[in-house]
């Protein structure tokens, strides 16, 4: 920006809270970017469905976020594990009337089969029209709810 850094470090102790807050900051709008995607009859579908759009139009916030580590490095039990996803989980556990580990793990494979799409629309090697993402979810959802663990 050709612009002196030391506005930025009366606010900020450093580049890490800067950071942190910058991340929190993308997570919020998210979060709210998926609340516009509604499908009350199934919450894993909306979810998912935000997440590849959220790649398609928000495309550096995605890659902040999902692709580089400038969050940090996460286990996938950090994800399992986060409120946000837990809420999820608990819908998908009640909207599928199955357990919560049931649950806990067609979200996880949902989650990784979501993440490619995503990334492949993010990076525009594949041209996908939002039905045609629809139904891949759609099918998706039903094949990982059919398989046996």
């Amino acid at each position: 920006m050709n612009c002196s850094t030391n506005p930025i470090f009366r606010v900020y102790k450093n580049m890490d809270e800067l950071k942190e807050e910058l991340i929190e900051e993308i997570y919020k709008y998210y979060r709210e970017f998926t609340d516009i995607y509604v499908d009350e009859n199934d919450e894993l579908y909306r979810v998912s469905y935000a997440y590849i759009e959220f790649a398609r139009k928000e495309k550096n916030l995605f890659k902040a976020v999902y692709i580089s580590d400038i969050g940090g490095q996460r286990t996938l039990s950090q994800i399992i594990q986060s409120s946000y996803n837990q809420n999820i989980i608990k819908k998908i556990e009640k909207q599928y009337q199955i357990s919560f580990d049931e649950a806990c793990q067609l979200f996880q494979n949902i989650r990784f089969y979501t993440h490619g799409i995503a990334t492949y629309v993010l990076v525009d090697s594949i041209s996908l029209s939002q039905e045609e993402v629809s139904e891949l979810l759609k099918i998706a959802i039903k094949n990982f709810r059919n398989a046996k663990n």
